[in-house]
């Protein structure tokens, strides 16, 4: 069982701080961050009852640079995603409870299940038409933001790989809004559920430190440069880098557990 920072080696350091930089690139975009960074952590030896609190405590850190960013520049609709936030946190404080009865080989079974559906998402969502929100009441907006917020919070806190996808989706679908301004917002939904549950594993002690120490450097570097495609409205550049890392991660996941 890995127990100390110096148990790994320069390549295994470098890996860590290749795909979660990279994680953190394609969460501040699209989302989806998540089905990078555990699948590493797995092949990488992290203790499963460590793995989704490190990821956790990595995602939340990394996140507060694309959320600096987006606030700054105006991106998202505090008005009506307060509402969304709210929620989230809830419902990631519940699913990080529920998240206990998790292990290594289960969080492989639901990446099985979760993959091909981020990946079809993905796909549809590139094709989706730019929406407008003014067809929609303030009041409306607001009920569905609430129950975005509760459900995929909850599903945030117990797993969380594919959030963000989920999160993008949804507000396009439910609050009618286009994908250029589904992004940071949904970003800043999924980053309020990402403390809720970093506070949970905080409280447990759930968190191997010293390996996010390294992580959560990467993360910020990928979530500064990411934050910053989303600004200049760019959403191609990562696309195919991210479906194909995500189908090499969960086959290489899904020998070691076989093997």
């Amino acid at each position: 069982m890995f127990t100390n920072l110096l148990d790994f080696t320069i390549l295994q350091y470098a890996t860590l701080f290749l795909f979660v930089g990279f994680a953190g690139f394609v969460d501040s975009i699209a989302g989806g961050g998540g089905l990078i960074t555990v699948p590493t952590y797995i092949i990488l030896g992290v203790p499963d009852h460590l793995i989704l609190g490190t990821n956790k405590c990595v995602s939340t850190s990394g996140g507060t640079m694309a959320i600096y960013r987006y606030l700054k520049n105006g991106a998202v609709n505090l008005k009506v995603m307060i509402f969304g936030v709210i929620a989230a946190v809830v419902g990631s404080f519940f699913g990080a409870y529920l998240s206990r009865f998790l292990d290594n080989k289960k969080m492989v079974y639901l990446l099985i299940l979760v993959v091909p559906v981020v990946l079809v998402l993905n796909y549809y969502k590139k094709k989706l038409l730019l929406k407008s929100t003014k067809d929609l009441s303030f009041k409306t907006m607001t009920r569905r933001c609430l129950a975005i917020g509760l459900i995929i919070g909850c599903y945030d806190g117990f797993f969380g790989p594919g959030t963000g996808t989920f999160l993008i989706i949804a507000m396009v679908f439910a609050l009618h809004m286009g994908i250029v301004d589904a992004s940071p917002n949904a970003r800043i939904v999924n980053f309020s559920s990402n403390i809720a549950a970093f506070i949970y594993f905080l409280i447990k002690g759930l968190i191997a430190w010293k390996i996010a120490a390294v992580a959560i450097i990467a993360s910020l570097v990928g979530n500064y440069l990411g934050s910053g495609v989303v600004l200049k409205g760019n959403h191609k550049v990562v696309t195919l880098v991210f479906e194909l890392v995500l189908v090499v991660l969960l086959f290489k996941a899904i020998y070691d557990l076989v093997s």
